[in-house]
Order: C-alpha cells, then structure tokens, then sequence
C-alpha cells in the first residue's frame, strides 16, 4: 500500500507533478475523459490498495532504467554511492512508505507495533526508516544507484519487478536452513510470496478479494441470502431483483462490476482466462473468455443506463469518511451504506463497513463467498478467491540478509503477527495470530473476520498481474476496457486484440533483455 508523496494530494497531481500533460504513462485513464465516463484518479478518496494501483502504472517508466538487471540470478548491485545504509547503525535498515511515529492508518500502526515488538526480543535492530518524496521512486533510485536498503516492503506486483530484476533475494536456502514452516500461514499468502518457482518476500500482512453480499438488501427485494450465486447468471438475476430506480439514479443497485476491486482481472479468471500463458511468453488479453467477460461487464454498465448514470449517481450517494463534496463515492462505500447489494472487494471492505455502521448508527447484514463462475470458469467457485498483500523483500548480496530474514521469520509468528493486527483492519499472514480471540473477539477491528478467513485458505489465485511486466501489462489491459464501457469502442474484441498485440511487444523486450542460459 504506497501512497503518493505528501506533497501532491492525489496520484493524478503526483503524475502531472512529474511528467508532462501529455505523459504516455497515465495509461489506465483515457485520455480526455470526464469523471462521469472513468473514475479519474483523485475524484474521490482512494484506498491504500487503490493507491498502489494507480502508482504502479504512473512509475511504469521508471522500471527498466532504475533495476540493473533482468535476471534474478546475476550478482548483485556493487554497494556503496548516495544512500548507502550508515557504518554505524546498529543492526539492520528496512524500508517502508509511511512516517511511523505519527501513524495514521493501519499501514504504519502495524510497521511501528511490529518493529518495536522485534526489537525487544533481540540486539539485532530492525530501523524503520520513511525515504523522502515518492517511495517507489526512492526505491527505485537506490537501486539503480546499487545501495538499497537492506530490506523493504513491496506489493505482489512489484516483489515480482524486484525479483525479476535481480534486486531482492530468493528465500528458499534460507527457509531450509531453518526449516521454516509455510504451513504456520495462509495458502493464499504463501503463494502470493511465490514467483518462477521461488519465494522472493515474506508476507506482513495478506489480502483477498472476493464477493460481498448485503445479505437484508438482497431478502427485501425477494433474493435468498441463504442460496448465495455461483454462477454470473445467478449473480444478473440477484442484481436485477435488488436495483430499485429513483428519478435519473437508484435508490440502491444490484451490481456493478466496475465498482469493485481489481475488478478486470478477477472478473476475466473467474470465467477462467489466463491473461499471460503459464510461461510468462505469451498475452491473452484477447481469448474468448476474456472477451466474453468483458462484455458481460459491460451489460451491466449498459443494463444501469451507461457510465454518464452510474458516474452521476456515485455523486449523489453520502461519501465515506474524509471524502470531498461532490465526487463519485467509491463501491466499497457505497455497499457498506446498503446501496449496493454485491460488491467485489478485498477483505478490507469490513474497514468501509464498520466506519458506515459507525457513521451512520446501522448494522449492515452481510456474508461472503467466492466471485461467481462465468460460463468458461471452474465448476467449483471456492477457487476464485484472489490473494495479494503487503511482504516484506530483502537485498539481493546485502551483508545483513540473514538480519533481515529474522526479521521475516518473526513476521510470521504469533507474535509478530499479533502487532501487526493489534489496532488495524490488516490480516496477520499468521494462521494463530489471526485466529486469536483477542483479534477476532474485538468488537470494532474483528468485524467481518469471522466471515472471511476461510477464504484465506482456499484462494490461491493473483488478484493482479503476476508477471515481470505487471506494470506494464496491467496498463495496456485497462485501457481498451474503460474505453468500452464509456461507449467510445464499439468492438472490444478487436480493441483487446491491439491491447494484446501492444502488451506483447513490451513482454517480447522484457524476455529478450534477460540473458541467455
């Protein structure tokens, strides 16, 4: 979860702050849109997770030049230069986005909590440190300049960027070693710590995404919330039952896809496309069975009345906490007010709910499952459910990786992963951390726990991109479909095939910039 520099007050103003008007890099908007037709960045409060994503595209350029090489397996950056760890601090130096001592959210609460619990137990100390101006961007830099810190936190796409450049280091000699135990965390974390055979960072905390369902929003409107959908075709008939109009907007809607949380990519696996080939070789973006999602998606858009509807509507419902006056309220906020009947989000959702319960004196009736199967996806839906997460890497070659790992391995205790939990809506990647009764008994951050950890152990899919490309991919992926949806391609087909064709030359480069075996 990497914010923007508090400099700028927006992705968008951070990009503009940077590069050009004519930037090629803002690649997940088209250009010349108004709010109604795409969620610009910066119209109404992003989550942390949304942030990464926005960020994650505006720095794409920077990828190739800031990482010295393609391959994992070269040696690593020579130390020493500008931002080399001092000589003199006592024990080990670790990266993350957010000043510490004046937490603000979950983020850095849990970075505090876990690092001063760490440092109790041992001399060897872990030293949070915050880097000036953009994180990635610091990050990035110190690389290329070969004196990153010893360790850092990164997100399941860039832990694949790090990896895939030689600049984090393979844990697997570590893990047996010590004969770490994967089976003491999630299924779902493990393999998000997962790339090429490898394990390349150790989970702080995990994320899933999957379906929620306002359970009393879908009975007042005739929907058994006991038989909850498995399918896309259950999920139309739900949502056409729970969608009631109200003058030119809704008092409340069923569903609406584009309103979720990585919605593109999960929503094309869950009717089982492969937008990369198992090899990493070959983009799918085109395949029949993401077409076919993708204009499912858009029949839901065109069944609401369009994006210029939704759009204006998102302005009418009461916005989440600190969200500005007349932008589009987000979908996660928007179902935690009973005006949405199903949303796809991550198991962060509970933090939207309980700030609505609180706001607005209600209780939310809500359940959960895995996001529905399209015609081509698997027969048994418990499969899709998308993982990700927040991990924490090491320097390829540092001189303090077997700190570092240390560090890891408390993470992953019941310890560590309880200061990670304690005052946050974050997941500990722990199986007894986060099962504790002290977690899951709180009655303000325990809601929705109880519903959502099984889910943890059964989603093993990538909520994003997991390629060395990601950035690059998940641009060249997202800009046809918002194109469609606002109606200004027709043919979705043909527009995913050029997506395809534009992706597969970045990918052929990336490949051909690895050296040969």
């Amino acid at each position: 979860m990497i914010s923007p520099s508090t400099r700028h007050g927006s992705p968008m103003e951070w990009c503009m702050s940077v590069f050009p008007a004519s930037c090629e890099s803002c690649t997940s908007i088209p250009r010349g849109s108004t709010s109604t037709e795409v969620p610009m960045a910066g119209t109404h409060p992003r989550s942390r997770r949304q942030i990464v994503r926005d960020l994650a595209i505006l720095v794409a350029p920077t990828v190739a030049t800031a990482c010295t090489t393609g391959n994992p397996d070269a040696p690593a950056p020579t130390p020493g230069g500008a931002g080399a760890v001092p000589k003199s601090l006592n024990g080990f130096e670790f990266w993350q986005p957010w000043p510490i001592d004046q937490p603000t959210h979950g983020g850095p609460i849990g970075w505090k909590q876990l690092s001063e619990a760490f440092n109790a137990t041992t001399t060897n100390k872990v030293q949070v440190t915050t880097p000036a101006g953009d994180y990635i961007a610091a990050v990035q830099a110190s690389i290329s300049a070969g004196t990153p810190p010893d360790g850092w936190q990164a997100d399941q796409q860039w832990m694949v960027v790090y990896a895939s450049k030689g600049a984090s280091a393979p844990l697997d000699d570590l893990i047996k070693r010590d004969k770490w135990d994967k089976a003491s965390i999630f299924p779902s974390a493990y393999e998000t710590m997962t790339w090429n055979g490898r394990v390349w960072g150790m989970m702080q905390h995990p994320d899933i995404v999957f379906m929620w369902y306002a359970t009393g929003l879908l009975k007042e409107n005739g929907v058994d919330p006991a038989k909850l959908p498995m399918t896309w075709q259950d999920l139309d008939v739900a949502a056409q039952k729970a969608t009631r109009k109200q003058g030119d907007g809704f008092d409340f809607v069923g569903f609406t896809p584009h309103l979720g949380t990585d919605w593109q990519v999960i929503l094309a696996q869950s009717n089982g496309a492969k937008l990369v080939s198992d090899d990493g070789k070959v983009v799918q973006f085109d395949a029949p069975e993401v077409v076919e999602a993708i204009e499912w998606i858009k029949g839901h858009v065109t069944r609401l009345g369009g994006m210029g509807t939704i759009g204006n509507w998102q302005k009418l419902v009461p916005g989440g906490d600190g969200q500005a006056p007349g932008t589009p309220t987000a979908g996660a906020d928007i179902f935690a007010q009973k005006r949405m009947a199903a949303v796809v989000g991550g198991n962060w959702t509970a933090d939207n709910i309980r700030r609505a319960n609180r706001r607005m004196s209600q209780t939310l009736e809500f359940a959960v499952g895995p996001v529905p199967s399209g015609p081509q996806g698997a027969k048994d839906v418990k499969s899709n459910v998308y993982s990700g997460g927040i991990l924490e890497v090491a320097r390829r070659g540092g001189a303090k990786i077997d700190q570092v790992w240390e560090f890891m391995k408390f993470t992953a205790t019941k310890e560590g992963g309880l200061n990670v939990q304690r005052n946050t809506a974050d997941v500990s990647a722990s199986r007894e951390a986060a099962r504790d009764p002290s977690i899951l008994g709180n009655t303000d951050t325990g809601l929705g726990r109880k519903e959502f950890y099984a889910l943890f152990d059964t989603g093993v899919g990538s909520r994003t991109i997991k390629h060395p490309a990601t950035i690059e991919l998940t641009a060249e992926f997202a800009r046809p479909i918002w194109t469609y949806l606002g109606d200004q391609t027709m043919n979705i087909r043909d527009a995913l095939k050029e997506a395809s064709r534009a992706a597969q030359v970045k990918v052929d480069a990336m490949l051909a910039s690895l050296p040969k075996a």
